[in-house]
């Protein structure tokens, strides 16, 4: 699988792994949905190529194995995948707990001739006990293993875990790399600069109006709504009753595109500038009232009376 930019953290990369240390416990930080766990799975393919061929030759067995993996994770194949690759994620996407990180230690422990990789995706998100549990192994890595945690907030690690990293930082992906990724993707052209302009340096958004088109929609009739001068009660009971049927996380894409119409469009002089920072205001209010239980439907029918007064 191509990967476009970040050119030069990949090229640091590739000399770490040109010095054939015995073990690494590498750090890649940096936004979310910007190639960072695709990276790892290359750099694993490297650390693991039976030439010790950059990041891999892609012709013997080991390569062949990575490349498999890399198939199942983002093409949806079942193809053999590399034994010694272990990928840990927040179970449920809240938390990584210490059953999920006793299992990483014990995979370390089993003996190969070829090394051990560990991917841990979204370490901040380590409970305080596995992370605990897991700075033994990075104090004393065992011989012949590559270790890479991936985080979008380093800040949110425990600094021990920080300081026995190596940090490779990740920029933002820039316009013209989205864009050409999702022309890779096979997105016609208008709406590939469409998704473009929502993505600041991530795929995140795009991705998911690309797996869910109706969120772009909604967030147009909201903008819409908000946009016109009257009130327009009958438009957003209807919305709302709408959107009072989607999970929270789809609400609160909605909502993220929402803001970027309104951004936008207020640098235009298409909506006032006071509308979007009471926007501002209101969405965060907005997601409160959808922690502490408040029906989504007067949530969204709240924010908007607040925001037209």
């Amino acid at each position: 699988m191509k990967i476009l930019g970040h050119e030069e953290t990949k090229e640091i990369i590739r000399l770490y792994l040109d010095k054939n240390y015995s073990s690494y416990s590498l750090l890649f930080e940096g936004k979310d949905c910007i190639g960072k766990k695709l990276i790892a799975l290359k750099t694993a393919k490297g650390f693991l190529c039976e030439k010790k061929y950059g990041f891999g030759c892609d012709k013997c067995e080991s390569c062949r194995l990575v490349r498999n993996t890399i198939s199942n994770i983002y093409e949806g194949t079942d193809l053999n995948p590399h034994p010694d690759i272990k990928i840990v994620s927040p179970e449920d996407d809240k938390e990584i707990k210490i059953g999920q990180i006793r299992e990483v230690i014990q995979f370390l422990k089993l003996k190969t001739k070829g090394g051990k990789v560990v991917i841990i995706e979204k370490a901040e998100k380590m409970n305080r006990e596995a992370s605990n549990s897991f700075l033994k192994t990075l104090e004393e890595p065992p011989e012949n293993t590559l270790i890479i945690l991936t985080t979008s907030n380093k800040n949110a690690l425990l600094p021990t875990i920080v300081s026995r990293c190596q940090k490779i930082t990740f920029k933002p992906l820039s316009k013209e790399e989205i864009h050409d990724i999702l022309k890779l993707k096979g997105i016609d052209e208008g709406k590939a600069k469409i998704l473009t302009s929502l993505s600041e340096g991530s795929l995140c958004l795009p991705m998911k109006i690309l797996n869910n088109e109706n969120l772009f929609k909604y967030a147009k009739d909201l903008y819409n709504l908000l946009a016109i001068k009257n009130l327009h009660p009958e438009g957003i009971i209807n919305l709302a009753e709408i959107l009072e049927r989607l999970e929270i996380n789809d609400i609160l894409v909605i909502f993220d595109i929402l803001e970027k119409i309104l951004y936008r469009r207020s640098l235009k002089g298409e909506v006032s500038l006071s509308l979007y920072e009471k926007f501002l205001k209101e969405y965060v209010l907005f997601k409160k009232a959808l922690e502490k239980g408040v029906k989504k439907k007067l949530a969204v029918e709240g924010l908007y009376f607040n925001l037209k007064t």
